[in-house]
């Protein structure tokens, strides 16, 4: 445990085995929980648990660059009266790695469900670090970016694991890439069509020749530096990997570029909704997006100007870790309301 000022960092590994049998015995999910100021949360406390995309760890959401400040999103909540849980799915960053091809999108919800509810467990129990009070009351979302959108909505969809969502960067309707143009993009597009063919099954066996990365994931203004960062490793297949990247990547991922691929989970999630996007992100129609959770009540749509998918780089990333943080406070307050 690290204390700085009032806000506790406690890396923690959750034993996950009996949610996912098949992947063998001793499966684990780290997981950085990122606490606050007790007297900094609000009346309804909340938990953010948050999920990276493909290629990053969970430590996508606490970054540190020398020369550079206010890349750390779980202490940007934490200071602001919020619980952070950053966590790494199985087969990804610190978390346990078996057999990348035999995880699939059961294996990943059911993995982070069960992860999700023994964290939340000790956060009301108080027993998740010692000296921070249980909170009984506490009130959950699901955050992820990209790949861990995705998780967050199959999680949702499956195991009714939270009481709001928040999918950034990805589409419950269709993810795709942006490209420079339109020609590129079109050709970005036709790769998939032998992942629905079933002849791709990996991110590793996808052709990713002619594909700008660059464009999608990052905006003009991110600075040289850390831009060489996140991409000196090679990108989506990664060579070596900075503490906020991962080597590894479950192959099932792949899949989640397919047209329609999250619309059952989607249209069962029935609590309220955030999706986030920038301005140049993944989801090629984004005011579509809120007609894919047909089933809650409370969706709502925020995009960020001068931001690409990758959010956590963007000079305006504060936009919406902000908008997050009112959101989940305003959605935890109106729920107290109905009861």
């Amino acid at each position: 445990m690290q204390g700085e000022k009032h806000m506790l960092r406690v890396h923690k590994r959750i034993d996950v085995t009996t949610a996912a049998p098949k992947l063998g015995d001793g499966i684990e999910m780290a997981v950085t929980l990122t606490l606050p100021d007790p007297s900094a949360m609000p009346d309804r406390p909340v938990a953010i648990f948050a999920c990276p995309g493909g290629g990053y760890s969970r430590h996508y959401f606490m970054m540190r660059f020398e020369g550079h400040e206010g890349y750390d999103e779980a202490e940007w909540q934490a200071r602001h009266g919020l619980i952070h849980v950053a966590i790494d799915h199985v087969g990804v960053g610190e978390s346990s790695i078996p057999d990348l091809s035999s995880i699939d999108f059961q294996t990943m919800a059911a993995t982070h469900d069960a992860c999700v509810r023994q964290v939340a467990a000790s956060l009301r129990d108080g027993t998740a670090a010692e000296g921070f009070p249980g909170l009984p009351s506490l009130f959950l979302v699901g955050m992820g970016q990209s790949m861990g959108g995705g998780v967050s909505i199959l999680t949702q969809g499956r195991f009714a694991t939270f009481d709001a969502i928040a999918p950034f960067g990805v589409s419950a309707i269709h993810t795709a890439l942006p490209q420079r143009d339109k020609a590129a993009f079109e050709h970005g597009m036709r790769r998939f069509d032998k992942v629905a063919s079933g002849e791709v099954t990996s991110h590793l066996d996808h052709d990713h020749e002619g594909v700008d990365y660059v464009y999608p994931f990052h905006w003009e203004d991110v600075p040289a530096d850390i831009l060489e960062e996140d991409m000196k490793g090679g990108y989506p297949i990664r060579q070596t990997a900075p503490i906020f990247g991962s080597l590894t990547i479950p192959h099932c991922a792949v899949r989640m570029m397919l047209p329609g691929v999250f619309a059952e989970d989607a249209a069962r999630v029935a609590v309220p909704v955030l999706v986030g996007d920038g301005e140049r992100d993944t989801c090629p129609e984004p005011y579509r997006e809120p007609s894919a959770y047909s089933t809650s009540r409370d969706v709502s749509l925020f995009i960020v100007p001068r931001m690409a998918h990758m959010h956590n780089f963007a000079s305006t990333r504060a936009i919406l870790w902000q908008r997050l943080n009112d959101w989940s406070r305003m959605v935890a307050a109106a729920e107290d309301g109905l009861h």
